[in-house]
């Protein structure tokens, strides 16, 4: 039979200073901000897929009553790929604690809850799962704006 250890150990599991601890509970920084930094990488993700799919959507297309249209979104493309560039940065800088990615976390956020709500007639899961995400971010966001340095 083998013996337990009863005396603690030190550095034990309970220890922050430990190599095991997450960097939420290093640097003090909420949990629910670690989360919204994320979901702001996630939005960034989906936006960008979002651009090259308008890249690749421009062309000639034929329509059910068979009309012959020509869709250029490229400048919607260019404008997608720009906004996931600065929610990606956003998303960096909040975990660093920032106000910049606070100011940009909120504008994007809402800017993108709107937006989406547009998309649900084209594209309604995608739209439906972007809304929560960007609503998500704004509770974070807004749950420990006091964490921010100037806010």
């Amino acid at each position: 039979m083998t013996e337990q250890h009863s005396e603690p150990i030190p550095g034990g599991i309970s220890s922050r200073t430990g190599g095991s601890v997450g960097t939420a509970a290093v640097t003090g920084r909420p949990g629910i901000l670690t989360f919204a930094a994320v979901m702001m990488f996630v939005v960034a993700g989906f936006t960008g897929l979002l651009a090259m799919t308008e890249f690749a959507g421009t062309g000639w297309w034929v329509t059910a009553s068979g009309d012959l249209v020509y869709a250029n979104l490229i400048a919607w493309a260019i404008v997608d790929v720009l906004i996931a560039i600065i929610a990606l940065y956003a998303g960096i800088d909040i975990l660093r604690g920032g106000t910049y990615g606070l100011v940009m976390g909120y504008l994007f956020a809402g800017i993108g809850l709107a937006r989406w709500l547009f998309y649900i007639p084209i594209t309604p899961v995608l739209s439906v799962v972007m809304v929560a995400l960007c609503a998500l971010v704004i509770y974070g966001l807004a749950k420990h704006s006091d964490y921010f340095g100037g806010a």
